[in-house]
């Protein structure tokens, strides 16, 4: 079902960057629309290579240590690094995006937005409760009705 939702929603993304690519060459004319994307793409390996690389290597490394806390922490890195893929990718509406990521204001909105979703506590009873060692003890199966429960010792 989200595999049909991630195609649906790059088929959606193509169309409208069609739309988009048609739009501005009728106002700027094609090849002056074609040079610009081609700008945007440069752009976006100027933000991977230069500033990206060592961002890049920040977050791997928060990651690998701290796992998803460590994206918290370098939320400005990862959001930098994905403004470059957006303006990689051909596309106004991609470069859009990009362009709309490497401004500060909002690239420090977009992570305390991701930090208060992972600070949220989910509804309902947690999955796992920790107990102390002496707040537990292990018991035989019981038996039920004389049969053996499905697991159990035989």
């Amino acid at each position: 079902m989200m595999v049909k939702w991630l195609l649906l929603t790059i088929a959606a993304l193509l169309a409208a960057e069609v739309a988009a690519l048609v739009a501005i060459a009728s106002v700027i004319g094609l090849p002056q629309a074609l040079v610009l994307m081609v700008a945007t793409s440069l752009a976006g390996v100027a933000v991977l290579r230069h500033p990206g690389r060592t961002r890049i290597k920040r977050l791997h490394e928060a990651v690998t240590k701290k796992g998803i806390g460590g994206l918290e922490a370098t939320g400005d890195a990862f959001l930098t690094i994905a403004a470059g893929f957006l303006l990689l990718v051909p596309g106004f509406i991609t470069d859009a995006g990009g362009l709309l990521l490497l401004l500060p204001p909002v690239r420090s909105w977009i992570a305390r937005r991701f930090q208060r979703v992972m600070q949220r506590k989910p509804p309902g009873p947690p999955d796992v409760i920790d107990l102390e060692r002496d707040q537990w003890n292990r018991t035989p199966d019981r038996q039920i009705d004389g049969s053996r429960r499905p697991g159990g010792p035989s």
